[in-house]
């Protein structure tokens, strides 16, 4: 029988692998932000009395479906303040316009409620040199009659019939933008579902403590004085994608910005398909050139990226030189070492999960931790591949 191996390669090298997976879980969003921090981030303890009236801008772009299946949803909001509905659609676009009609007929007038409105405008059908969505975005905030303003997708539904009182409490002197939660429905793919929830511990930390950087949640809420006197999207009106990267990212003050994650305020939206899924993050690669702060954003990643993998390799390849060279106590370190990094990774996520709805597996997220910057990486190459002008509406 071999002698156990104790020298001081195998007693430095088994501490470092210890004390690594010891503070690499560390280095992870769920560890930097929870949901109570995004209470903490208020100034001030919200209140619903003295709520605003709203409009609420919606831009189907052809989204029948999405529009047929989520609109009465936002009419039925219990918002006594009052609220209207925009909905922008293309001029002669007869299907947009019946089932609208439909709504109002079938939803709105049975509720015989004052304080809701639907209205419709229109966008011409010609316009180049111009994101078509943007531009009904940007008409649709001209005719709202409001000062406060919330936007949001046809393939987003509110999680309950409180999202504009508890996203509308924080609409005080002192703010200018609200940020709500938002997430996929529960029949999308776990890792889509765990992806976006964990971009999103990213942009909830920097709105609660920093400046937002961006929106992925599709339920924001504005100032119209602001967006118009700071020109819109005047700058990025040519970039196809990023309606709510830009509004964010140009209008947002540093500690100006309400972040809302209360169960009842989030944005639940629906299964993305695989072209829309990937087209999101291909975009975004085009419009993250020009978003401030952009650099910092991904400094964090990266950072908790590298660390992640590093651990993972670190303790994979002392576990196989450890048993090649049979060092049995470098071997039982890498072990402890692994069993370290699982329990106090999925002990992370799993609260993440519970805090925000999530019907996953702890140890599936763990995987998935791993995967991320792997499709990432995907991505990346699928934008590399791509032809620069579909990103833009300048055709050369």
């Amino acid at each position: 029988m071999n002698p156990i191996i104790f020298d001081n390669f195998t007693i430095i090298t088994s501490l470092a692998l210890i004390l690594l997976s010891i503070v690499t879980p560390m280095l992870n969003p769920f560890f930097r932000f929870s949901k109570k921090d995004a209470n903490h981030s208020h100034h001030q303890e919200p209140t619903l009395t003295d709520l605003p009236p709203l409009s609420v801008v919606l831009t189907p772009m052809d989204d029948i479906e999405g529009l047929r299946n989520n609109l009465p949803h936002l009419l039925r909001q219990d918002y006594p303040a009052g609220f209207q509905v925009i909905v922008v659609i293309e001029q002669g676009d007869h299907d947009a316009e019946a089932v609208i009609g439909h709504i109002r007929e079938t939803v709105l007038t049975p509720m015989a409620s004052a304080s809701t409105a639907l209205y419709v405008t229109y966008i011409p059908k010609s316009s180049r040199y111009i994101s078509r969505k943007k531009l009904a975005i940007t008409l649709g905030i001209k005719a709202a009659q409001t000062e406060w303003v919330v936007l949001t997708e046809t393939t987003c539904r509110p999680a309950s019939d409180q999202w504009l009182k508890l996203m509308a409490r924080h609409c005080s002197d002192e703010r200018n933008m609200v940020i709500g939660y938002g997430r996929y429905a529960d029949d999308t793919s776990s890792y889509r579902r765990f992806e976006r929830m964990h971009t999103s511990f990213y942009l909830m930390r920097e709105t609660a403590k920093h400046t937002a950087y961006r929106d992925n949640s599709n339920n924001l809420m504005f100032r119209k004085s602001e967006f118009m006197g700071g020109d819109g999207y005047l700058g990025n009106l040519n970039l196809m994608r990023g309606e709510y990267d830009f509004l964010v990212n140009k209008h947002a003050r540093k500690l100006s910005t309400a972040l809302e994650a209360s169960d009842g305020a989030w944005m639940v939206e629906d299964a993305p398909t695989k072209k829309s899924w990937l087209n999101r993050h291909v975009y975004y690669l085009e419009s993250r050139k020009y978003l401030r702060r952009s650099k910092a954003h991904r400094l964090w990643f990266n950072l908790d990226q590298s660390f992640l993998h590093l651990n993972t390799c670190l303790i994979i390849a002392a576990g196989v030189y450890a048993g090649i060279t049979q060092r049995w106590v470098l071997l039982a370190a890498a072990s402890l070492a692994l069993i370290i990094t699982i329990v106090f990774r999925t002990l992370l996520c799993r609260k993440a999960l519970h805090d925000f709805g999530e019907d996953l597996s702890p140890l599936a997220a763990f995987v998935y931790e791993h995967t991320v910057v792997w499709h990432r990486l995907w991505y990346i190459i699928r934008y590399r591949l791509s032809d620069q002008s579909d990103f833009t509406t300048h055709k050369l």
